[in-house]
């Protein structure tokens, strides 16, 4: 049980970045800094595939 507990804690702490910087994408992407959102959105892909891996 022990070791669903940090694997479930891992997952969620992808997610809740992943949706930090997506936010900060967006708000890039609001004010036509293409090239910072576009990097915001590659992280953003990064964190959701970490997540998915540990899952």
């Amino acid at each position: 049980m022990e070791g669903s507990f940090d694997k479930e804690r891992i997952i969620n702490y992808w997610i809740e970045s992943a949706e930090k910087d997506f936010k900060t994408m967006m708000d890039l992407y609001t004010t036509n800094n293409n090239s910072w959102s576009l990097f915001m959105g590659h992280l953003v892909i990064e964190k959701l595939l970490k997540a998915l891996y540990v899952k």
